[in-house]
């Protein structure tokens, strides 16, 4: 700014160059040449013209340029060419934005810079080249060397904001949130906040509706714990409402290209500008931190009149190129830009329009029917009718929900149940207690209700010693079968064209307990909800009795709590206040550039699926029938796919670990007591539990054997056929 300034015009005037290098290097130091009042200089009007034009950009680039630089943490040679490049950058665009807005203003003032008009954009590109390559030296030297030390100080800063980004109320966090504090639980809590996510993350949305609703030959995974019917009703309400609004915003994207294609790139970069600009500076707070109103408008009015400006330059800047014909409406260079600016203006305003719409109706459908003290699994969302195919996936989740089946796709048959948290087997021979004691004969199905009437009956008692309160505990028979091997099974394929059966008959039931080695496997399934529901261990007891040997197998999974932000909805307002309004808002701003480029890609994708949808179809069912291996097996649970990869509290980890020591001990207590009143020894049987009840313990005094590994003082090791497992989540 002062090399241009009117104190160091004289200087450069009176300097006479005497070689050809210093001539350019001479003449290009006139570039960034200002004057408050350009046309006191008579002749000189078009180059101070062109210069403040070019110390306009120059200016915004010195204010972005220290923001982009600082935060890379790349090597020092890095950073030096990065600003070098951006320097260079910089002084190209001013070169080309001063031709144009000199070309614009006629004729006479583009000979002041050269005698033919072609060779006037060269004489611009060289002297913004070579001024470029002194503005990078500068800027390499003076910013070269700090992206490391700003990259980490902003790594810090994040590390210590713990704030919320769910669009805020200046009201208390404990009157925001029902029940005091974000962390309280309730029972029907995950069911509420999957049906919130059908509206505030459409990835979701798409994925009950294309993978479970919409697949109608394969099988539905349901998990313990949620209520997915709800969820499900939600989803397809939530999905008319998103494509309802991608066709808006799809027709505001076409009327902005029918004035001048090329202004949509304007749009789009203008619409990222403004969403940075809607993220106001914030204070590292505990908590979810106020919207600061002020700033923000102070923020996003800079912003848009600096959007403003950049549109009345790239109007100027298109309308001097030689263009014309079905170029110049490309470009949208007829009339001075100023339609194609129009129409990018007008558009955006509608989409915002759209999308804080969007915004508010959504909040208030949470407020007012998803907040904990109001929501009813029972009642259904706002929507039109549904369609066929859409009721009918609601009963066929309804049908999964209450049936005993998972048909799996794939290696794990646990769909539904969580990730794997560990596993243990035990093998016993089936011997007499002594000699002349019989052996009182049993079968699987003996077993099993014998387990199952211990495990209902420790439900049904207050917590003892101090152990996890079982009084929640689900207790369910539960068949497992591949998805490729149901063809000619007519109790779980009653026909080839629809999907699995989801519920079987008792008398289905014990058929499979007592066949351990078919297709289909029987597990008891112990399930017990905590935290509200967003921690669920299952227990999944596997008896077989073959020949005069009891096999006893378990896995042990977990269904982790919800994602974080999709428990948005606890920190809604019970009422629409100013701030949290201005938040909706700026939310809306936010993503309005984002949705409105994104909307004719989502029209045409889900046009493009509509329209291919009967041919699948009749593919799919075509493979149905003659494919003995066609897979029908359930390609998605809900629960899931919106579960968090890691507990959120160190205290879930440990009461899931709780309630999985106490089945453990319930389920192995039933088995001992089972067989001692069958008059079997149970000598090895003891010896095998108390090494899967001890693994994983800290050994303090004593033995402990644990497979082939003996562990205190004079220990000896004896193999035995249990074995256990642990991998938890992280």
């Amino acid at each position: 700014m002062l090399l241009g300034s009117p104190w160091m015009r004289e200087p450069l005037y009176e300097f006479q160059p005497e070689t050809p290098v210093v001539s350019m290097v001479h003449r290009a130091l006139f570039v960034p040449t200002w004057d408050l009042s350009p046309s006191s200089e008579g002749l000189a009007e078009p180059l101070y013209l062109a210069g403040n034009t070019a110390l306009i950009v120059l200016l915004t680039g010195a204010v972005l340029a220290p923001r982009l630089l600082t935060r890379s943490p790349a090597s020092r040679g890095v950073r030096w060419l990065a600003a070098f490049g951006t320097a260079v950058f910089m002084s190209l665009v001013a070169a080309v934005a001063s031709w144009a807005v000199v070309k614009a203003d006629g004729d006479e003032a583009l000979s002041f810079f050269g005698a033919q008009p072609d060779q006037v954009l060269v004489n611009f590109l060289v002297d913004g080249l070579v001024f470029g390559v002194l503005l990078g030296v500068a800027l390499a030297a003076v910013l070269g060397g700090t992206g490391t030390r700003a990259a980490m100080s902003r790594i810090g800063s994040r590390d210590r904001e713990r704030s919320s980004t769910m669009a805020p109320s200046s009201a208390p966090l404990s009157s925001d949130v029902p029940g005091g504090a974000v962390g309280s639980t309730a029972p029907d809590d995950t069911t509420r906040h999957l049906c919130a996510a059908a509206y505030t993350d459409p990835d979701f949305t798409r994925r009950v509706v294309e993978d479970v609703v919409r697949d109608e030959l394969g099988a539905i995974a349901s998990s313990p714990g949620v209520d997915l019917v709800p969820v499900v009703r939600h989803s397809l309400a939530a999905r008319r409402l998103h494509r309802a609004r991608d066709h808006r915003l799809a027709a505001v994207y076409l009327l902005i290209a029918v004035f001048g294609p090329l202004w949509l790139v304007y749009g789009h970069l203008s619409f990222k500008a403004l969403a940075a600009a809607c993220r106001a500076p914030r204070r590292a707070v505990r908590g979810r931190e106020p919207v600061d109103t002020g700033a923000a408008v102070r923020w996003l009015a800079g912003t848009i009149a600096g959007v403003l400006l950049a549109g009345v330059l790239f109007g100027m800047f298109l309308s001097a190129l030689p263009l014309s014909g079905v170029w110049s409406w490309l470009a949208g260079s007829y009339a001075k830009g100023v339609p194609s600016l129009l129409a990018v203006i007008g558009g955006g305003v509608w989409a915002f329009w759209i999308m804080s719409q969007e915004e508010l109706n959504t909040d208030r459908l949470m407020r007012e029917s998803l907040r904990r003290e109001t929501f009813d699994a029972q009642a259904r969302p706002e929507s039109a009718a549904e369609p066929a195919w859409a009721a009918a996936g609601v009963r066929a989740m309804a049908e999964a929900q209450s049936g005993n089946v998972t048909v799996y796709s794939g290696f794990s048959p646990f769909i539904g149940q969580g990730v794997r948290q560990s596993q243990w087997a035990l093998s016993l021979p089936l011997l007499p207690a002594g000699p002349g004691t019989p052996l009182t004969g049993f079968d699987t199905w003996d077993a099993v209700e014998r387990l199952r009437a211990r495990l209902r009956e420790a439900a049904a008692q207050p917590p003892v010693d101090g152990g996890p309160d079982l009084g929640a505990l689900e207790v369910e028979d539960r068949v497992f079968v591949s998805g490729t091997r149901l063809t000619g099974d007519r109790r779980l394929l009653p026909a080839l064209l629809k999907a699995p059966a989801a519920r079987l008959s008792d008398t289905a039931v014990r058929g499979i307990a007592l066949d351990p080695q078919g297709t289909p496997r029987h597990c008891l399934a112990a399930h017990l909800p905590l935290w509200g529901g967003a921690v669920v261990p299952s227990q999944l007891l596997h008896i077989a009795v073959v020949g005069k040997t009891l096999h006893l197998h378990c896995d042990r999974h977990v269904l982790t709590p919800l994602r974080p932000d999709l428990r948005g909805v606890d920190l809604l307002p019970a009422s629409l206040t100013p701030a949290h309004r201005a938040g909706l808002l700026l939310t809306a701003l936010r993503r309005s550039g984002a949705a409105l480029f994104g909307a004719p890609r989502a029209v045409v994708g889900d046009a493009l699926r509509e329209w291919g949808r009967p041919r699948r179809q009749r593919r799919e069912r075509a493979a149905a029938q003659t494919d003995p291996a066609f897979d029908r097996g359930a390609r998605l649970s809900v629960r899931e796919h919106a579960m968090s990869a890691e507990y959120l509290d160190h205290f879930q980890r440990v009461d899931a670990e709780r309630a999985f020591a106490a089945l453990d001990r319930h389920a192995l207590a039933a088995v001992r007591d089972f067989l001692d009143e069958h008059g079997v020894d149970t000598t090895d049987f003891r010896t095998q539990t108390q090494t899967i009840l001890n693994h994983g313990v800290l050994q303090t005094g004593g033995v402990s054997v644990v497979g082939n590994q003996a562990v205190g003082q004079a220990a000896q090791a004896t193999a035995h056929n249990a074995t256990a497992t642990a991998q938890a989540p992280q």
